[in-house]
């Protein structure tokens, strides 16, 4: 029996964060001008959700999203809406901000996941009990999972992840442990301990595969454009459109992916890459992607020499 395919939306209502982690997977603490979504995109993404059906997953992230300034009237409005939703944070807020957004939200607020990020969390005792109160106050059936970034692992911050380890155990939640990536491989970590924790997710071949991403889920920016998945943001035929454009829809079949290798978790994880193939198709988006290629990067500039500029920064350490 096939596995049920899942359907997702996910919006990065900001590029703020509280954070600057130097592995950022976005080079978000690189941008120099981290801008939120505007009230047109925000009203723009509600008209959308209101052609989808209630099925979707929607996600709502950043950066650390809840630095939008109308991060609360947002949730409350896709909640009204019908949706459940997901959350990400790095818990870097107060106890009593996560017990209002429990409030807002109660039974539909289907995940709030949770990135420990060891690198910048400058005092670690604090952050790990306001985790264990969050556990303590989060709806019953609202799942939890703590993501932990390997990077530089030391004594220290092992016994850091130990202590993650436990608090997880003791409350039967999920934890995993992520590989920092750059240039489409990951880093590798050669500290002595460091090979008893593994990446959750690992790079699968995937050109010419037919993904269901950009058919029934998407990945929309704070500047309204909206993209088949994570992986690759400058490709030509990842591009959907922008929700602020009213006859934006998503494509009307999955389709071949083009990259040689899918580093984006969600695809994979709802079971939205099949075995079976369309190398014609996918043939067709590399040449397409080859051509255009030059122009997205002229338009993107800004951001990709300071994503180069982080990853040549990142090899070094």
């Amino acid at each position: 029996m096939e596995k049920e395919v899942k359907k997702f939306i996910d919006f990065i209502i900001t590029q703020k964060c509280t954070y600057s982690c130097p592995y950022c997977s976005q080079s978000k603490s690189k941008l120099k001008e981290p801008k939120n979504a505007n009230k047109k995109t925000i009203n723009s993404f509600y008209n959308f959700l209101k052609t989808l059906d209630r099925n979707y997953e929607i996600t709502i992230t950043g950066g650390e999203a809840i630095l939008h300034p109308d991060f609360f009237g947002i949730i409350k409005t896709i909640k009204e809406l019908g949706f459940k939703l997901n959350l990400i944070t790095n818990l870097s807020f107060n106890i009593e901000t996560y017990k209002k957004i429990f409030d807002i939200l109660k039974d539909n607020l289907n995940r709030f996941d949770i990135s420990f990020h060891l690198e910048v969390i400058k005092d670690f005792d604090s952050t790990y009990k306001k985790a264990e109160l969050f556990l303590q106050n989060k709806p019953q059936n609202t799942k939890v999972t703590f993501f932990i970034p390997l990077f530089l692992i030391n004594q220290s911050k092992e016994e850091k992840i130990e202590k993650l380890i436990s608090l997880a155990n003791r409350y039967n939640i999920q934890y995993s442990f992520q590989k920092i990536r750059f240039l489409n491989s990951y880093k590798k970590e050669n500290t002595p301990n460091s090979n008893k924790y593994t990446s959750s997710h690992s790079m699968i071949n995937s050109y010419s595969k037919i993904c269901h991403a950009g058919f029934n889920s998407a990945v929309i920016y704070e500047d309204g454009n909206v993209y088949r998945c994570y992986s690759s943001r400058f490709l030509k035929t990842n591009f959907l459109g922008n929700i602020n454009n009213k006859f934006l829809k998503l494509n009307d079949k999955a389709q071949a992916c083009p990259k040689n290798c899918c580093t984006c978790p969600k695809p994979s994880k709802y079971n939205q890459i099949t075995n079976k193939k369309d190398k014609k198709s996918a043939l067709k988006q590399k040449i397409t992607n080859a051509i255009f290629l030059p122009l997205m990067l002229v338009k993107n500039r800004n951001i990709v020499l300071e994503k180069l500029k982080h990853y040549l920064d990142l090899s070094k350490s």
